[in-house]
């Protein structure tokens, strides 16, 4: 019976993209609660620079862009949780004068969700995505900025417990912990190698941005690996690439790392995955 079971756990297969049907209880209603913790907190206690306005556009832009795109593409209506989710996130990690920015991050997220896709899923996160692009292509008009967040205790615990019980319930938290303490790492490195003050290479894991990066952004069981050493290896790569755009002083250095691993590695990992499945068959 023992080698029988034996034989069985290696003959498994493995499914290349996680479902939200696999889970007792959708991760998405606690990251919903997550991030609109965030937005409150930050429209009623911390002074976000982004206003109300800002998160509608972002929310109703992904939400009306998913429910078109799901009722063309696959012929059906369904409330649009993820798309929901994904606005709050543009709302969160953008900054912009131009309202019309947020429409085009939120919009940019949800097409690329749907167009950039293999084997299953999408192949990127679409927040980072959409971030990526904008950061990128019109500095002039969007930035990430973290120093609007607030370093005081009670938000920082409440970043903490939210985010590991909604990675929790995703079966994620081995990314988060190989991220953090890669990052950590990686960060004594940057000090006692390359000169860098210690409490500047350790101080974004102070802040509430890295922790919604680490909790929120490189959690999404949909553009993460679906092994547990293929999520640890992804986490620490992230924040390999992450610490050597710090060296080189380049703005936003999270979310391109997390756009260089994942190009790099989800069609990959992806393919061994089918490979290995079609073997085992």
């Amino acid at each position: 019976m023992k080698i029988k079971n034996m034989l069985n756990e290696k003959t498994q297969i493995i499914k290349p993209v996680m479902s939200w049907k696999d889970y007792n209880i959708d991760p998405r209603y606690f990251i919903l609660a997550f991030l609109f913790t965030f937005v409150c907190a930050g429209q009623l206690f911390l002074g976000f620079f982004q206003q109300w306005d800002a998160v509608l556009v972002s929310v109703i832009t992904t939400v009306l862009t998913e429910i078109i795109i799901v009722k063309i593409v696959y012929k059906k209506l369904a409330f649009p949780l993820s798309a929901f989710i994904t606005g709050l996130g543009v709302s969160l990690l953008l900054s912009s004068h131009v309202l019309a920015v947020y429409a085009l991050t939120s919009f940019i997220a949800i097409l690329f969700k749907f167009s950039i896709r293999f084997k299953g899923g999408h192949v990127f996160n679409p927040n980072n995505l959409a971030m990526v692009l904008v950061l990128f292509l019109i500095p002039s008009f969007a930035v990430s900025t973290p120093k609007q967040w607030t370093n005081g205790f009670i938000i920082m615990a409440l970043v903490l417990l939210l985010g590991v019980i909604a990675c929790y319930m995703a079966n994620r938290l081995d990314i988060v912990a190989a991220f953090l303490i890669g990052f950590v790492a990686f960060a004594l490195v940057r000090h006692f190698v390359f000169g860098a003050p210690l409490f500047a290479a350790l101080g974004p894991l102070l802040g509430a941005s890295l922790q919604l990066f680490a909790f929120f952004m490189i959690t999404d069981p949909k553009s993460t690996p679906t092994t547990r050493k293929a999520r640890i290896f992804f986490g620490i790569s992230v924040a390999f690439i992450d610490a050597i755009f710090r060296i080189n002083a380049i703005p936003n250095p999270q979310f391109y790392a997390l756009f260089i691993i994942s190009a790099l590695s989800i069609i990959p990992f992806r393919l061994w995955v089918s490979n290995k499945n079609n073997a085992v068959a």
